[in-house]
C-alpha cells in the first residue's frame, strides 16, 4: 500500500514538472511578454517558484531598456507586474511580489505602489488591524530581503512598505509601525519622518522626491497621465485577446470593429460565440474609472471619470476576493 501511494505520489510530481515550461522556452518569450500583459501571464502560471522569478525580472529589464517617457514606460511596468502577481498563484505571488519592488525601477515604483494599494492589496473592512499588521511584516520580511541584493534596496523596500500603508484605510497608523519595524534599520528614522507622510501628503504636497533623491532615480512620472496610458493599453490588449482567442484558446471570429469593452461584457455568449465573459481583472475594485474603458475613445482618458458598470466591491484586482489575497502572501 505504501509503494502505491509513492508511486501515486511520484508519478504527480512528475506530471506537474513536464508541465512547466523549460528555461529555454520562456527566455524566447521575455520579448513579447514585456509588451504584452495577457502573454506575460499566460506564460507565468506555467513556471516553477524559481523560474517565475527569474522570468520576471528579465521581463522588467527588457521594459526598462525600451524607449519611451517616464509616463508610457510606468504604465508599462504597472501592466506587466499586475499581470505577474495575477498570475502567480497563492504559493508564489509573495515572492513574485518581492521580485516587483526589486526589479522595477525606483521612479516607476511610485506609480505601480499606489495602484496595487487601490486594488490587489486594499485591505478589507472586515480584516482587523492586528490581522492586517501580522501580514504586513511577514510580506515586508520577504520584500526586505530581496531588495537587499538590489540598487537602492532600502528605498525599494520603502516603497513597498508605502503600499502597504496606503492600502491600510483606517489602519494606516498601526501599519506604519509595522511597516517601519522591517525596514533597514540605516533608513528608518527617514522613512517615519519623512518618505511615508510625504508619499501619503500627509500636512503636505504629496511629494517621493525625497525617496527618488536618495535612490537617484530618474524622472517621476505624472501618475494620472501613466494610468490613462495604461488604462488604454489595456483595452487594446484585451480587445486584441478577444479577437482570437477564448479560454481554451480556440478561433472565435472578429469583434466588429468599434466594439467596446462594455459591449463585448453586456453581449452574451451567443452574440459573441464563447462562454458568458467576465470582467477584465483590475476593472472591478474601483467605483469610478477612465471614461476610455467603456467607450473605448482615448480622448475619453482626458475627461473626469465615470461610474464603474463592473464594480464588484470587495473585489481586488482578481477573482478572488481582496482577504484572500492577503492572507496568502
Amino acid at each position: 500500500m505504501k509503494s502505491r501511494i509513492l508511486t501515486v505520489f511520484f508519478a504527480a510530481v512528475a506530471m506537474a514538472l513536464s508541465a512547466q515550461m523549460p528555461r529555454s522556452e520562456w527566455h524566447a518569450k521575455v520579448g513579447e511578454c514585456a509588451l504584452d500583459p495577457v502573454s506575460l501571464k499566460a506564460t507565468i502560471v506555467k513556471l516553477s517558484s524559481a523560474d517565475k522569478k527569474a522570468f520576471l525580472a528579465e521581463v522588467n529589464e527588457a521594459i526598462s531598456k525600451m524607449p519611451g517617457s517616464p509616463e508610457a514606460k510606468a504604465a508599462q511596468f504597472l501592466a506587466i507586474n499586475r499581470a505577474a502577481v495575477a498570475g502567480a498563484g497563492p504559493a508564489d505571488r509573495l515572492e513574485v511580489l518581492a521580485e516587483v519592488f526589486a526589479t522595477v525601477p525606483t521612479e516607476s515604483l511610485a506609480v505601480v505602489n499606489e495602484e496595487f494599494a487601490k486594488n490587489e492589496f486594499a485591505r478589507p473592512e472586515t480584516m482587523g488591524k492586528e490581522q492586517y499588521a501580522k501580514i504586513i511584516s511577514t510580506a515586508m520580511g520577504k520584500i526586505v530581503e530581496r531588495c537587499s541584493s538590489s540598487e537602492s534596496g532600502a528605498v525599494r523596500s520603502g516603497f513597498a512598505g508605502i503600499m502597504f500603508v496606503r492600502a491600510a484605510g483606517d489602519a494606516a497608523d498601526a501599519a506604519q509601525s509595522a511597516v517601519v519595524s522591517t525596514l533597514p534599520p540605516e533608513v528608518r528614522l527617514d522613512a517615519r519622518n519623512k518618505w511615508i507622510p510625504a508619499a501619503l501628503g500627509k500636512e503636505q504636497t504629496k511629494s517621493y522626491d525625497s525617496m527618488l533623491g536618495a535612490a537617484q532615480a530618474g524622472e517621476e512620472p505624472d501618475h494620472q497621465l501613466a494610468v490613462s496610458m495604461y488604462s488604454q493599453q489595456m483595452i487594446e490588449s484585451m480587445l486584441s485577446d478577444l479577437q482570437t482567442t477564448h479560454e481554451s484558446g480556440e478561433e472565435i471570429g472578429k469583434i466588429e470593429r468599434g466594439t467596446t469593452p462594455v459591449d463585448f461584457f453586456n453581449a452574451g455568449a451567443d452574440a459573441i460565440g464563447v462562454k458568458e465573459p467576465t470582467p477584465p481583472r483590475g476593472m472591478i475594485a474601483d467605483k469610478e474609472i477612465s471614461g476610455a474603458l467603456i467607450t473605448g475613445r482615448p480622448e475619453d482618458n482626458e475627461k473626469p471619470p465615470v461610474k464603474n458598470p463592473w464594480y464588484g466591491g470587495d473585489g481586488r484586482g482578481d477573482s478572488e476576493p481582496g482577504p484572500y489575497w492577503l492572507q496568502h502572501l
